[in-house]
């Protein structure tokens, strides 16, 4: 690395700030209500920002301003080190008092409504002044989010995905997912039922798109069925397991998840490929903090007991 090099260089935290925001905002003149300054004092600030890299980072599309390919590149390294400069300051704050502080999760993984929570409970129950902000959304948002420092660590359903390629993995358990019902649903009636008993009935399926939805799909299509008929799609838990237990819809759900909800009942069927590997995800390049660190092992605590859970069930 080049120190004394950096010791010249003419770009500034200051521009790094000022363009994230003009890219948020999409205009100069948000940007600048948000960052409480006149539109001409960023327009300069801009203009000196791109001097510093030679290459306009915006083009202005009518009333927008569209990052260049210059502007997206500069984006992506200022946005990680905002992020690491945030870190930083918080890592100083909790070894000022390790008491306090701020975690911040995303999740974005079906049945995480045991690991979560119960982690959470314990993580509270040693760091009480410490605040968990937990930040639910598609993976791709949260996975975003991780890159530019607006979270800690996300828990989540880990695949073999491009999108997950620069992040730290850490696998907690994997589960099958079961097909669920009310417990007076006929399906629950028919001997030996199979996906041909069950086509005819209206399902919650996944959201499109989704490695999920693509594997629900694969075991129709492998049974020589098309897809359900009557369908909703949906990945809002709260939505199914109503669906589910009042209207008599069948639907996926993690084999923790259907154990856990006294209203409804697994069927004996089960599809293959249809698994969850659930797990631990961080930044690649950037330390955490102290309380995201403990929440972390706390996770994993919590993750080991649900895997013996989970081993225990099957075995039983």
């Amino acid at each position: 690395m080049d120190l004394r090099g950096l010791l010249t260089t003419h770009v500034k935290l200051r521009h790094l700030v000022l363009v994230a925001a003009i890219a948020e905002q999409g205009s100069l003149v948000r940007a600048a209500e948000e960052l409480y300054l006149t539109q001409p004092a960023l327009s300069r600030a801009l203009g000196e920002a791109e001097r510093a890299v030679g290459a306009p980072l915006f083009e202005r599309t009518g009333r927008r301003m569209v990052p260049t390919a210059a502007g997206l590149a500069y984006l992506e390294h200022s946005r990680a080190i905002i992020g690491h400069l945030d870190t930083l300051r918080r890592r100083v704050d909790e070894l000022t008092d390790p008491n306090v502080g701020l975690v911040r999760l995303g999740a974005h993984v079906t049945g995480a409504n045991l690991l979560i929570p119960r982690a959470i409970a314990r993580f509270t129950a040693e760091r009480p002044r410490v605040e968990v902000r937990l930040r639910e959304a598609p993976p791709e948002t949260l996975i975003q989010e991780l890159g530019n420092g607006d979270l800690d660590l996300l828990v989540g359903r880990v695949t073999d995905h491009p999108s997950t390629s620069r992040l730290r993995l850490i696998p907690l358990y994997r589960e099958d997912f079961r097909i669920v019902a009310a417990p007076s649903h006929p399906a629950h009636r028919i001997p030996n039922v199979t996906l041909a008993d069950l086509v005819g009935y209206p399902w919650v399926v996944p959201l499109a798109n989704t490695p999920l939805r693509d594997e629900l799909e694969d075991n129709f299509r492998n049974a020589g069925l098309d897809s359900p008929g009557r369908r909703v799609e949906s990945s809002t838990p709260a939505t199914l397991r109503t669906l589910v237990a009042e209207a008599g819809f069948l639907a996926l759900m993690p084999e923790s998840m259907a154990k856990a909800e006294h209203g409804l009942q697994m069927l004996e069927l089960r599809l293959a490929g249809l698994a969850q590997q659930v797990g631990l995800m961080f930044h690649a390049d950037r330390p955490i903090a102290l309380g995201a660190q403990l929440l972390a092992r706390k996770l994993q605590e919590v993750g080991a007991e649900i895997k013996q859970e989970l081993m225990a069930s099957e075995s039983a």
